[in-house]
């Protein structure tokens, strides 16, 4: 290639941006996305924000820091015009951590979302999806 071969700044610009360019489009193909619904002490729920799927896996981890309570988990869809779709729940004991699998379809968007038993605000924990 001729402009490789010129030296210069645009040489150089060319270069890394074509680099940038090639690591973006490899990494996105195995790249996984993570939503994490994490609960503090004095909160009883929690939403994380949207991935995309590029595949066909996802997992759904809860965990419960605990002392006496539980945190329910949820894997959801996310739909824009309709009620979003639950694709996997768990429910993690106190002092726990529980995961699970579910399929999920490349180009949806899903999020985490944790809840505690209701009235307490003692408890910490988190739900995370990642999806491949």
């Amino acid at each position: 290639m001729l402009i490789c071969k010129k030296k210069g700044k645009l040489n150089k610009i060319l270069k890394c941006g074509a680099l940038a360019v090639m690591l973006g489009v490899a990494g996105s193909a195995y790249a996984a996305g993570t939503s994490t619904a994490y609960i503090p002490v004095g909160s009883s729920s929690a939403t994380g924000s949207n991935v995309t799927a590029t595949g066909t896996s996802g997992t759904l981890t809860v965990t419960s820091s605990g002392p006496v309570f539980y945190v329910q988990g949820y894997a959801k869809v996310y739909k824009n015009w309709w009620p979003d779709t639950i694709k996997a729940n768990l429910i993690a004991n106190p002092g726990t951590s529980t995961s699970t699998s579910f399929t999920t379809t490349s180009g949806e968007q899903y999020y985490a979302q944790a809840n505690t038993q209701a009235n307490t605000t003692q408890i910490s924990g988190s739900a995370k999806v990642t999806v491949k």
